[in-house]
């Protein structure tokens, strides 16, 4: 069994992973000054009881990586691998700085690849909204990022005094008629249209009719089912890519 954990921002998700297959998963808080033994106590539950072959982290908080790879030794026999540029992931990664290249943008590209084939834009819809293009030949030509809609949310609370801060949730309505409605009409509903613009540019600037869409992230369903573009959603997604970057990497 192995297990595949996504450090994020927010919160940190871990699974149990099964021929390639989220069998388990638990979710809890990025904590960047908790301890090795905090993290422990998290992944006992999912791991209880289980033969733990190895384990592979995709993080995009350092601060936590050196307590976390103490907690997972204790879980498995190795040291767990932690994603980089640096292994073998299947792509040709054209970034201008490879090792710049997010953990979670490395790790979502393998699984959108696996699972839907190449070419593709791969849409992570978190605390921050990224774009990553994938040609036919398997090269990370690189993406784009913006804030996530949550994450524009509460900078618009923040940064105006007499709007609220509110929970991020959908209208009906694209004309809002009082300020709740406004504030969620102009960071979600127009976040489906962010993301139909982008793709249309980004299809232009390939002179490509025909790419594959797959979106992953919290906020992936609720938005896309507002685009005009048709995107698949696939919430395990960056287990995939978990998945497909351990088996190449574990004999490295």
């Amino acid at each position: 069994m192995l297990l595949g954990i996504d450090v994020g921002n927010t919160n940190i998700v871990a699974a149990l992973i099964d021929n390639g297959e989220v069998i388990a998963q638990c979710r809890y808080a990025t904590a960047k000054n908790e301890k090795a033994l905090y993290h422990k106590k998290q992944l006992d539950h999912l791991t209880s009881n289980q033969d733990i072959s190895g384990t592979i982290i995709s993080s995009v908080v350092p601060e936590v990586n050196d307590d976390l790879k103490e907690a997972c030794s204790e879980l498995a026999e190795a040291s767990p691998i932690f994603v980089s540029a640096g292994l073998d992931t299947g792509l040709d990664i054209r970034y201008d700085n490879p090792d710049k290249l997010g953990a979670d943008l490395i790790s979502v590209a393998v699984g959108a690849v696996k699972r839907y084939g190449a070419p593709v834009i791969v849409i992570d819809i978190g605390t921050a909204t990224t774009f990553s293009v994938i040609n036919e030949n398997r090269e990370y030509l690189g993406g784009m990022i913006a804030p996530g809609p949550f994450t524009s949310m509460m900078a618009l609370a923040s940064a105006a005094s007499q709007l609220p801060e509110i929970e991020p949730d959908f209208t009906d309505s694209v004309i809002g008629t009082n300020t709740i409605d406004c504030m969620k009409i102009g960071t979600l509903t127009a976040h489906s249209v962010m993301l139909d613009g982008m793709i249309d540019k980004m299809k232009e600037h390939l002179k490509l009719s025909d790419i594959r869409l797959v979106a992953t992230g919290g906020f992936s369903e609720k938005i896309t089912r507002m685009c005009n573009h048709k995107i698949v959603c696939d919430q395990d997604l960056i287990f995939a890519g978990l998945y497909d970057i351990y088996k190449r990497n574990l004999n490295r």
